[in-house]
């Protein structure tokens, strides 16, 4: 796919400067549903986020005089706009786990270093491949959010809504760090060699992390051994809806050469939000409609599929 088929895209990155209370009251200790193991699990992903986020801006920042498409350097300003946002607002949310004592500052020093170590050695080009990957990662995981809203009925209403903004701008945005990639290490063999190895230096350095850092806040936490937990966690990530089982069924289709990430269009669930924002303003409210809207489409969808309901 060339970057030119995508042009009618360009004008869906819009950054919105929003701001929420993200405190230790509405950031609980085990924020998810009270599970311990699923929300570290997030945790663990999420003490990254700031300094990930900056380290994308990075990239793309550094890819801008050499894009050639007016349409890709238009939404990478935008993508690096959104991405300044969503640091800020983690960067709270991470501060509030700390103030319930979770060492997620702890884990995102880590990150620090590693963060660091690679960006002083790898060309501009792979890292513009790395946060491509990455990217393609946050998508699938917001995917799978958009898609199951009610996994946060239990979840703080201003988290919630700060959850689901990050989730759908993440969508808005999922293929812009792919085609800054595309359009400044000009594609062809090269492009695509630069790219799949961005994407097994994402995975090798990630999952790692992920699970260092899950770890970590398990045993800080005092919920190693809480097996009831642990089993929640694993039918969430693997079963219902499948988290982690989708985020890794997500990593083989990237290898096609004409992979992009917008093969998998999910517009439709996301406009939805922005409609709904673009009326009210209001966040929660924006939130419920999606939330109503992802149900409905279930039901419809296991209705479908009952062949009792057809033959009625």
């Amino acid at each position: 796919m060339t970057i030119a088929t995508l042009a009618s895209n360009y004008d869906e990155v819009i950054p919105r400067d929003l701001h929420f209370e993200m405190t230790p009251e509405n950031v609980t200790r085990h924020w998810f549903n009270g599970d311990p193991w699923t929300t570290h699990w997030m945790n663990a992903i999420l003490a990254a986020v700031p300094d990930g986020e900056r380290w994308v801006m990075n990239s793309a920042r550094r890819q801008l005089s050499r894009l050639t498409h007016a349409g890709v350097k238009q939404e990478a300003r935008a993508f690096i706009r959104q991405e300044r946002i969503h640091a800020r607002e983690h960067d709270e949310m991470n501060a509030s786990c700390v103030a319930h004592g979770i060492p997620i500052d702890k884990c995102e020093a880590v990150f620090k270093v590693i963060r660091e170590t690679f960006q002083h050695r790898l060309s501009d080009d792979m890292q513009s491949s790395v946060a491509a990957a990455f990217e393609h990662f946050t998508a699938i995981i917001s995917s799978v959010m958009l898609d199951n809203p009610d996994m946060f009925d239990k979840t703080n209403p201003e988290l919630r809504a700060m959850l689901y903004w990050h989730f759908v701008e993440e969508t808005e945005h999922k293929g812009v760090s792919f085609d800054v990639f595309i359009d400044a290490s000009g594609g062809g063999l090269r492009g695509y060699t630069l790219r799949t190895s961005g994407m097994v230096f994402a995975t090798l350095v990630g999952l790692p992390i992920l699970i260092g850092n899950q770890s970590y806040l398990l045993y800080k936490d005092k919920q190693l051994t809480n097996i009831k937990s642990a089993i929640k966690m694993g039918k969430t990530l693997f079963f219902n809806p499948g988290i982690m089982r989708k985020t890794l069924m997500g990593f083989f289709p990237y290898f096609r050469p004409g992979f992009h990430p917008w093969d998998d269009d999910n517009k439709e669930i996301i406009n939805v939000w922005k409609r709904a924002f673009e009326q009210t303003g209001d966040t929660h409210e924006a939130f419920r409609r999606l939330h109503d809207h992802s149900l409905a489409q279930r039901v419809g969808t296991q209705e479908s599929s009952n062949p009792l309901r057809q033959s009625a």
